[in-house]
């Protein structure tokens, strides 16, 4: 027999998972309920049963041993089903009933009579019943009897209800004093009020805590403001007195001193509130800061200061720029922006250590600071770069004798040790009212006048005129020719042979990058210089390169041509990118190449600044994934010898330069000879460039270069020639 359910099964489970009643113990009201239905009816069995998903279960029981039986045989699952008693005189003649276990079985149920229990009047989540072994019916005073029990039990549950409400009220009050607890522990938060009648306190332990103050009775209003320092005392108090008297709630941020005189810092918030007697009380909560207030100093000083020195970083100066720039509409006054560099640095740092070279760093920042007036802006851009920002005006005079003062300042002799440090500085200078309108604009320009005073003699001051615009021009041109190269696959890889100068095979190619013009022609670096230069741009030339090389040498590798080896030159924007190790090392697994068979090509100056220790990471990285680094155009006076002891360097290249003048000029025969008895002497590969003549050739041969590179061998050409100038080369 399948049991029926009710229309509003789902409503009436719910209400009865509300109660909290399945499973409690036994009471002795619901007991005295069923004891007294039992008696009513001269009846040996009578229950309170709820009548679960599944199962039925007992409140309360009389006659049965068991305290919950299966729904799908329960006959109170028919009792449930209306809200009118519900009577079954005879089960054994009944055919709804007749084959129930509970007839066939224990108890031998003959007669049942049953009354849905509801707390709403529509929802049946109990009944009361009375069971028989032999057949009967109820007389009107019985049915009226239990009329009233049904009631009576109905008010039990509805007392349950109330009690376990309560109880479970009670707990979660009792947790969420502990939580608040807790909460204020963890967040260093306390609660307060404040009685404004008496000026007296009260306070959560916590705020007792922040004090660091023993006991728990909390002082008066003038006891507590005297945590407070003398300068902040009477603002805090001007609040809480204003809110006391007009309402006007209040938030503060103050230094707080405890009372056994650590210094914290703390927000408060206050308001007012009406009792219920209607008398007015402050109330409000106190914040323990200290740590975020720290740290946010840590964090503000990290962003915007620079580390070393102490003044403006970059991001500091930037921001300040655009707000300056921002409010020049209104401002008739001309910003000019100096960018000093100072000239040698990196000598100081190599002769007299770092920590010399930091010393002056030091000591510019503060002569700088103290040069210029007050409402001028100094900040350090980064390694020996420093950069002044001032109003251009009567008061300030002339950008130019600013920078004089400048260069005066800095050029005394700075001590340190036992020595004086001699120091000077290139000066470049734009203007925003004739020569810029946007920080850009005003960096570029300020760059491009101290790139002329760099060039024309260092230790000068030079003012961005409109001539130098050209420079501009050409660099504007030759990011246009990269950009449009790139995107129309015109950039691509042309290959100088290096040579083996013991067997005069060709052991490896050096990609260089080449524009294809529309017309067939082929641009050089000569037309895309200034492209080269910018950051931005010298990464997406490497990233191209890059990718076509290896591709272009795993396919003569499958196509049986015996190379070595290909070089590729990796920019100093490149290097200190963050992406380029993945970049090199997806590449070379992409293409099923070794990392043996590439060979990264460096320039000196990629070791200068404050992003050495990058640099020296990256190229641990290549080096120890077994990509070989070569220092290119050594000798032409940035690299020094730290760096090829500090530095993973397989390979030196001699520059050119030194190479073409072997013959003519002694010194350049003498430079050559130390440069490869230095590489070989620390074990190192070295490439002689620039070789056009058999002279040439002869003279670095004999002196031990182990490679060499020029137009003796050949010229740069494209990828499709190789294979076969390798082949012809290997057959001569």
């Amino acid at each position: 027999m399948n049991s029926p359910v009710p229309p509003n099964e789902i409503e009436r489970l719910d209400a009865l998972y509300r109660l909290h009643i399945l499973n409690t113990e036994p009471t002795p009201e619901f007991d005295a309920i069923v004891t007294m239905a039992a008696a009513i009816f001269d009846a040996p069995i009578a229950i309170i049963s709820f009548m679960d998903r599944d199962t039925q279960w007992f409140k309360a029981r009389v006659g049965l041993d068991v305290r919950e039986t299966s729904r799908h045989s329960a006959f109170c699952t028919h009792t449930i089903l209306s809200n009118d008693i519900f009577e079954i005189e005879d089960a054994l003649v009944d055919e709804r009933f007749r084959d129930n276990a509970y007839v066939s079985d224990y108890p031998h149920l003959r007669y049942y009579i049953g009354a849905p229990i509801s707390l709403d009047g529509s929802t049946n989540v109990a009944t009361l019943c009375v069971i028989d072994t032999k057949p009967g019916k109820a007389t009107a005073a019985q049915l009226k009897q239990l009329e009233q029990l049904r009631i009576v039990v109905a008010g039990l549950v509805e007392a349950h209800v109330t009690a376990t409400n309560a109880r479970i009220a009670e707990q979660h009050a009792r947790q969420r004093g502990t939580l608040l607890a807790q909460v204020e522990k963890i967040s260093r938060i306390g609660a307060w009020s404040l009685d404004t009648a008496s000026l007296k306190f009260e306070w959560s332990p916590q705020i007792f805590a922040i004090h660091e103050l023993d006991g728990d009775e909390a002082p008066g209003l003038e006891g507590a403001l005297s945590f407070f320092p003398d300068y902040e005392r009477e603002a805090v108090k001007r609040k809480l007195m204003a809110c006391v008297r007009s309402g006007t709630p209040f938030e503060l941020e103050s230094d707080f001193i405890t009372a056994r005189g650590s210094k914290k810092r703390i927000r408060a918030i206050g308001d007012i509130e009406r009792r219920d007697d209607g008398a007015p009380r402050l109330i409000g909560i106190l914040k323990d800061i200290t740590d975020q207030y720290e740290q946010d100093k840590r964090l503000w000083r990290a962003a915007h200061l620079d580390s070393l020195t102490g003044i403006a970083n970059r991001h500091s100066f930037q921001c300040e720029i655009e707000r300056r720039l921002a409010a020049g509409a209104a401002d008739p006054a001309s910003q000019a922006l100096l960018i000093l560099d100072l000239d040698n640095f990196k000598d100081i740092n190599d002769e007299l250590g770092h920590l010399a070279g930091d010393v002056v760093l030091c000591e510019v920042a503060q002569r700088i600071a103290r040069t210029i007036p007050d409402t001028a802006f100094c900040a350090r851009l980064g390694g020996d770069e420093f950069a002044v920002l001032v109003n251009v005006n009567e008061d300030t005079g002339t950008a130019e004798g600013l920078a004089a003062a400048l260069a005066r300042e800095i050029s005394t002799p700075i001590t340190y040790g036992q020595q004086d440090i001699q120091v000077s500085a290139s000066i470049g200078i734009a203007t925003s009212t004739s020569h810029a309108s946007t920080e850009g604009e005003l960096f570029l320009r300020s760059d491009l006048a101290l790139y002329h005073v760099k060039q024309t003699g260092r230790g000068k001051v030079q003012t961005y005129e409109p001539a130098i615009t050209q420079a501009i021009e050409e660099k504007r041109r030759s990011v246009t020719l990269i950009r449009s190269a790139i995107a129309e696959a015109r950039l691509e890889p042309f290959y100088q042979p290096i040579v083996d100068l013991r067997t005069q095979a060709i052991r490896g190619v050096e990609a260089l990058a080449r524009i294809r013009n529309a017309d067939g022609t082929i641009s050089g670096p000569a037309d895309f210089w200034h492209a080269l230069l910018d950051p931005q741009c010298a990464r997406e030339i490497d990233e191209v390169i890059l990718d076509l090389a290896l591709r272009d040498l795993a396919r003569w590798k499958g196509d049986g041509v015996d190379i070595d080896f290909i070089s590729v030159n990796a920019s100093s924007s490149s290097i200190q990118s963050g992406s380029f190790v993945d970049q090199v090392f997806a590449g070379l697994a992409r293409n099923g190449l070794s990392p043996r068979d590439l060979k990264i090509e460096v320039v000196e100056s990629v070791f200068l600044g404050n992003d050495s220790t990058d640099v020296r990471q990256v190229l641990e990285q290549l080096s120890a994934g077994g990509v070989r680094i070569a220092l290119d155009d050594f000798g032409t006076g940035y690299a020094s010898l730290s760096h090829l002891r500090d530095y993973p360097i397989d390979c030196i290249k001699i520059d050119k330069s030194f190479v073409l003048g072997l013959g003519s000029d002694s010194r350049n025969t003498a430079i050559v000879q130390a440069l490869i008895g230095l590489g070989k002497a620390m074990d190192l590969q070295v490439i002689a460039e620039g070789i056009e003549t058999r002279a040439q050739l002869d003279f670095v041969s004999a002196l031990g270069s182990h490679y060499g590179q020029g137009y003796l061998f050949s010229k740069p050409m494209d990828a499709g020639r190789v294979p076969s100038l390798i082949t012809t080369k290997a057959a001569a």
